[in-house]
């Protein structure tokens, strides 16, 4: 099922994205003729939630992508999400969500937490009993990890692309567009 597509200026999304409840929903309150307001909306939640590689948001952290994201399609506000905006992001990240995407996306996020552990230590720290709190063999070990970790995050990355470039195979070998959103066998 195709997202929607970019003709020129001019954003369109296809009826089977629209028939999605959640979607549909943010579609039918916007009683302007342009649906500009929905267009916008729709295409916050497309970008927040799809976690796809090809996404051209997914370079930044969810936060400041959320950030980027507000001042490119909701005005820069900074009210709370509106519950039929939350709904739209929970239904398309389910649709979108594979088993490897949320490995690599868990091992993204554990990446990070070990990254803020490096930034953390502190040789000069010690405990109560005036042992280190950080010792240089445990620096050493984890820095030695460091490497097979970026290794296998990258081999996972990959295959998570080749997966997506699978996908966005359509019959005949043609390209499906940047906004397709997965086939039924993926979820």
């Amino acid at each position: 099922m195709k997202a929607f597509d970019i003709q020129g200026d001019v954003v369109t999304f296809t009826p089977e994205f629209l028939a999605v409840p959640e979607v549909k929903a943010i579609w039918d309150r916007d009683k302007t003729k342009n649906k500009t307001k929905a267009i916008k909306e729709l295409s916050f939640i497309v970008f927040y939630s799809d976690e796809r590689l090809h996404n051209p948001y997914t370079s930044y952290s969810i936060e400041l992508r959320e950030e980027i994201l507000r001042a490119d399609f909701l005005d820069g506000s900074t009210k709370p999400l509106d519950e039929k905006i939350l709904a739209g992001i929970r239904k398309l990240k389910q649709l979108l969500e594979t088993t490897s995407m949320r490995l690599l996306l868990s091992a993204q996020v554990a990446a990070d937490k070990l990254a803020g552990w490096f930034k953390k230590v502190n040789f000069d720290l010690v405990k109560e009993d005036g042992k280190p709190v950080y010792s240089a063999s445990e620096l050493s070990r984890n820095l030695k990890d460091v490497g097979n970790i970026i290794k296998s995050l990258k081999e996972l990355e990959n295959q998570v692309r080749k997966e997506q470039e699978d996908d966005n195979k359509a019959r005949g070998g043609s390209e499906i567009g940047m906004f397709e959103l997965p086939t039924k066998r993926d979820y």
